[in-house]
């Protein structure tokens, strides 16, 4: 069984079947092992999965992931819609932000910092990749803060 690129489930090139892995609590669905690229937090290898239609890397020990800069937004929106109206604790740990992780990709040093979106997120980014990490539980957050009221303009 292979992933195709870009694609949410697996083929089996000697019987053409489809098959579609069931999602996690988080909605994300685990296709298969990525070659060479291991968790930054656990050290384990991560998994190629899909969150809808949208491709990423996500740990299954930890329940990290690492998501596309350019994909992120696209990611939050769809577990909003999937979550809509679930409220989820927010914890905050100052202590998070001292936390140093390398890159899956490239192994440089990534960026820890809030996420400035709601959720109290601790986050990491590499900006060469152009790669977001975020804690298993994270991406729940984000999308299941309660949306700010816009302000109103003068």
């Amino acid at each position: 069984m292979r992933v195709e690129r870009g694609l949410i489930n697996l083929h089996c090139d000697y019987c053409k079947s489809v098959v579609y892995s069931a999602p996690d609590a988080e909605g994300l669905r685990y296709l298969g092992e990525a070659e060479g690229c291991q968790c930054p937090v656990c050290e384990v290898s991560l998994w190629d999965a899909a969150l809808g239609n949208l491709p990423l890397r996500a740990c299954k020990q930890c329940h990290g992931v690492l998501v596309a800069m350019g994909a992120f937004e696209g990611l939050i929106q769809q577990v909003r819609a999937q979550h809509e109206g679930k409220e989820i604790p927010v914890t905050e740990d100052a202590r998070d932000l001292d936390r140093k992780l390398n890159c899956p990709s490239c192994h440089r040093p990534m960026e820890t910092h809030f996420y400035y979106g709601g959720g109290h997120v601790v986050m990491e980014d590499c900006e060469h990749c152009e790669l977001n990490w975020l804690d298993g539980g994270a991406l729940m957050r984000i999308a299941c803060t309660p949306r700010q009221e816009e302000a109103p303009s003068f």
